[in-house]
């Protein structure tokens, strides 16, 4: 047996063993010690790197063969740097070395060409060694801070608003989330202006809040609730600044994306920016900044209609609704070789890859909730239960956000059309108003038509494959409240499969699902500070329902109670901190786990929730 079979034989016994050894929700551990046991082996043969990998044929058998063989033909990102920071043998490279985080850098030293010419020099003809891989890179990148703290300068330490908060407990609340913007507050430094294509982020003309933790620049739906909360501490010159960049951002790609790093350019979030524009307007009432901002939201709202809408029957009549489908079919380069694996594992990569993407999309990576459900363990339980995956109804292998019809984005757009429509009013363009109002209605009507479970009286999202409601709980269950106030008998059903879901148990706030066996952190037990917004404020639209008034009260309580005490009584050897998710079962600030990454202090959302919420 060659000595590339025997390494390969040999890594993956140990990789076999490692997902033996640790449960499911160590994924971050397991991961770090696969990566550590790549650069142990590497580092220490002269290795070209095509060598270790495991082929896609057509029945996608696992065989060394040259190269990461994707086939994919979608990558992550476009243009001079998709090559370098994307797709290809450079980061592949980089992740077969255990050195991602370092190579490629944060600014290139030369052009795009001038730095892949450079690498071919080192792989033709010849092995590649790891100390020649690490030349190159020191060679041809810089890693530097391409962001630089930025002056609040309209921050004031007494907002007017808080006079309004009688409560004096809450009020030291508001002052300490106060203090905190300013430390969340970024510009990009002078070069990367200067030289743009020499930095795998696109720059915008203003000062940003970035989310907090290693997010270390803005990301788009965050930016709602952290408006929100700047709304509330008046820092009102800020926020139209912010506005403004993501002006330039929709200018520039034409629509908005999941975040200004290069590596998710193709994907978007939930589209939020509408609703950001009226925010806006209902503080200032400047009507001008309409005249501005309102061709903006068209743009986008017309990016979303071409690229993301999907027409389907269902029974018997057509429908034309929204879904997170990214036309992306490559791993995702921040996490290339677990992406790489487990879509080997589904034995339909270029679907899976696709998506993992679509879920970055929806804001709600990763859940049980794009998880196709159908436990055919007999064919060994892969995507859309086509057999290769682990014959677990509850691993990501399963992740098929492309074939969900999700309730949360279709209520996004038609929110949108709907604020359209009286924004429009507002400026005296009456014929677009009922243009968008005649789509609101067109929205509403089928998310009702189709969505609705007359059995459970609440809206679960499609398994646009099977035609059947995935009926599961998710706080997005009865977001289409926020479309309009029901009458007392919806309201009373959606009170009433609350309490059956066993949702409302709990002391910190509402879950993001009820999935026990799932180690997502957009699962149980974890809570987040969005979910926590659209769920309060969906259940307030039943307006002259006391019981769902009373369910709403009580979330705002426990989130706003758990935040406290995870700021000001952390748990004995807890930082005090701001989280980005939290453990709802309790009420003490514990933070929420599990996913890809761990715990993010800060926290940009969390902190505009508490304001928006109290």
């Amino acid at each position: 047996m060659s000595q590339i079979k025997i390494f390969f034989n040999y890594f993956l016994f140990l990789y076999l063993n490692i997902l033996l050894i640790f449960p499911v929700n160590n994924t971050l551990h397991k991961n770090k010690i696969i990566n550590n046991l790549f650069e142990k082996f590497i580092s220490k043969q002269n290795i070209f790197p095509q060598q270790f990998s495991i082929k896609e044929t057509n029945n996608y058998q696992q065989q060394p063969s040259p190269g990461f063989i994707t086939n994919c033909s979608e990558p992550i990102c476009e243009g001079p740097l998709a090559p370098i920071y994307c797709s290809g043998p450079l980061i592949s490279s980089a992740w077969y070395f255990g050195v991602q985080h370092q190579c490629p850098g944060t600014k290139l030293l030369f052009e795009p060409n001038e730095i892949l010419k450079n690498f071919r020099k080192i792989i033709r003809g010849k092995v590649i060694k790891k100390g020649d891989f690490m030349q190159f890179c020191e060679e041809n990148f810089a890693n530097t801070d391409y962001i630089k703290p930025s002056n609040l300068t309209d921050w004031q330490p007494s907002p007017k608003n808080f006079e309004l908060i009688n409560d004096s407990k809450w009020r030291k609340f508001a002052v300490a989330l106060h203090q905190i913007w300013p430390l969340l507050s970024r510009e990009f430094i002078d070069d990367v202006y200067k030289n743009q294509h020499f930095y795998p982020v696109l720059s915008v003309p203003n000062r940003f809040l970035v989310p907090g933790g290693f997010f270390k620049v803005f990301f788009y739906w965050d930016t709602y609730w952290i408006l929100k909360g700047l709304y509330f501490s008046n820092l009102i010159e800020t926020s139209y600044g912010v506005l403004k960049n993501f002006a330039h951002i929709l200018n520039y790609h034409g629509f908005i994306p999941n975040s200004g790093n290069i590596q998710l350019s193709r994907r978007s979030q939930p589209p939020f920016f509408t609703q950001m524009i009226k925010d806006y307007f209902d503080i200032t009432k400047n009507k001008s900044f309409l005249q501005e901002f309102l061709p903006l939201a068209e743009k986008e709202l017309k990016w979303w209609n071409q690229n993301r809408s999907i027409i389907f029957e269902f029974k018997g009549k057509n429908y034309l609704m929204f879904q997170y489908k990214t036309k992306t079919n490559c791993p995702r380069s921040e996490n290339f070789l677990e992406d790489y694996q487990l879509g080997i594992q589904s034995k339909q990569p270029l679907f899976f890859w696709s998506s993992t993407a679509s879920a970055c999309e929806s804001g709600i990576d990763f859940s049980s909730r794009w998880y196709n459900w159908k436990n055919n363990t007999e064919n060994g339980g892969g995507v859309g239960g086509e057999g290769g995956g682990e014959g677990n109804e509850m691993s990501r292998v399963r992740t098929s956000t492309n074939k969900v019809l999700p309730v949360d984005l279709n209520v996004f757009i038609a929110m949108n059309y709907w604020t359209m429509a009286n924004l429009c009013k507002e400026i005296g363009q009456n014929e677009k108003a009922k243009y968008y109002q005649e789509m609101a209605q067109n929205l509403t009507d089928s998310i009702h038509q189709v969505l609705y479970s007359k059995e459970d009286g609440v809206w679960y999202d499609l398994d646009l494959v099977e035609k059947k409601l995935r009926d599961k709980f998710y706080p997005s269950n009865i977001y289409p409240l926020l479309l309009e106030n029901r009458p007392n008998d919806v309201c009373d059903r959606i009170v009433n499969y609350l309490y059956k879901s066993g949702a409302l148990e709990f002391k910190g706030g509402i879950p993001s699902s009820m999935e026990h066996n799932s180690s997502e952190q957009w699962d149980f037990p974890n809570g987040w500070a969005p979910q926590q917004h659209l769920f309060v404020v969906s259940l307030l639209n039943c307006k002259n329902n006391p019981k769902a008034k009373n369910i709403a009260n009580k979330i705002v309580n426990g989130f706003l109670t758990t935040t406290f005490n995870g700021f000001f009584n952390p748990k004995k050897g807890k930082p005090a901190q701001m989280w980005e998710k939290y453990d709802v079962r309790f009420g003490d600030g514990q933070t929420g786990f599990g996913g890809e990454y761990p715990p993010q202090s800060g926290f940009g959302w969390s902190n505009g929730v508490v304001f928006g919420i109290y």
